[in-house]
């Protein structure tokens, strides 16, 4: 099966929603058609990315999960992804754009290890999200996991519990389950646009790692330490010594901001920011507009004071930007004992 499963995904865009504000926190599913997933199996695949990813795969438990990186010997991210340690392997959700790029380059340090990197085209995804949804996700799994956990579901799928500011869940399914599964929970929840789980990351704050940002940034400028995605204690792996360096100095001029624009606006990654005075200070990640709104919604990735200030523009443009304070605490000394 084609990994972007295009004619599969056909039918079941045809009833979705695009991203609205009023819809936002209400029980909702998403089909996340951007998603991939490489699969690390072998006896020596958690010894293998310990040595090559930023979080510290000892601790990770069968069943568990967090965000994680893999960083250039520059400690540049070139891909990031949900990590979930199965029962005889690590599965790896990412932006499908990062798949070959990320299975060519930790192929290159596997040479001494007994571990296989394969991409899994059998697998999709769906974001379940809404307001006071444990209920109905009980009733329909027969268990809730907690955040950071995942239950395995029918021996083929797992339902992870993922942060947001409502209740969110994603299920990792097998694609010819998609249509059954599809089926059972629209009762429950209403079919959604991959934008409504893309305006719900944005949000909270939790950044997506998409192809046009590959080896731009290193972890911090996404807040990915905060996030849980990096371990400063776990000893080395590729580009550990540039991202401790600069978690040490604690000099970072540069953050991942939920931004506001003053009207609807499109704006592609990479976009270029300015100050009120013409000075690049930042580009755009991504952005979603809500069918309901006159505005757009965005991360970013900008200076400190820009952020501070919210002293953010549009080049040759009159189109400015809102700051929204960050829904987290960073604390760079606490996140050096994790």
């Amino acid at each position: 099966m084609s990994n972007n499963h295009a004619s599969l995904f056909a039918p079941f865009l045809e009833q979705v929603r695009h991203a609205s504000f009023a819809d936002r926190h209400q029980p909702a599913m998403s089909l996340l058609t951007d998603r991939g997933f490489l699969s690390v199996s072998g006896p020596d695949s958690q010894r293998f990315l310990q040595g090559q990813l930023s979080n510290n795969l000892n601790v990770l438990e069968p069943g568990q999960h967090h965000l994680s990186t893999a960083c250039t010997p520059k400690g540049r991210m070139y891909s990031a992804f949900r990590l979930l340690h199965c029962e005889n392997a690590f599965l790896l959700s990412m932006h499908k754009g990062l798949l070959d790029l990320t299975q060519t380059t930790l192929g290159k340090y596997a040479v001494f290890f007994k571990s296989e990197q394969t991409i899994d085209t059998s697998l999709v995804a769906l974001g379940l999200s809404g307001s006071s949804i444990k209920n109905v996700i009980e009733t329909l799994f027969g268990n809730t996991p907690e955040d950071g956990s995942a239950i395995k579901v029918e021996q083929s799928a797992w339902l992870l519990a993922v942060p947001g500011t409502c209740e969110r869940y994603e299920l990792w399914l097998p694609a010819n389950q998609l249509s059954a599964w599809w089926e059972k929970m629209k009762q429950n929840f209403l079919p959604v646009s991959q934008s409504h789980w893309r305006l719900l990351d944005i949000e909270a704050v939790i950044p997506e790692l998409l192809p046009e940002a590959t080896e731009q940034y290193i972890p911090q400028h996404l807040n990915l330490p905060t996030l849980n995605a990096v371990s400063f204690r776990k000893g080395c792996y590729t580009g550990q010594e540039i991202v401790a360096r600069m978690q040490n100095l604690g000099q970072l001029k540069s953050r991942c901001y939920h931004l506001t624009a003053d009207s609807a606006v499109e704006l592609s990654p990479n976009t270029k920011l300015t100050n009120a005075a013409g000075k690049t200070i930042g580009e755009v990640l991504y952005a979603v507009t809500p069918t309901d709104a006159k505005q757009t919604e965005l991360l970013a990735v900008i200076r400190v004071e820009a952020a501070e200030t919210s002293d953010v523009q549009l080049p040759d443009n009159d189109i400015t930007f809102t700051v929204s304070p960050l829904p987290y605490h960073i604390d760079v000394k606490a996140e050096l004992q994790r």
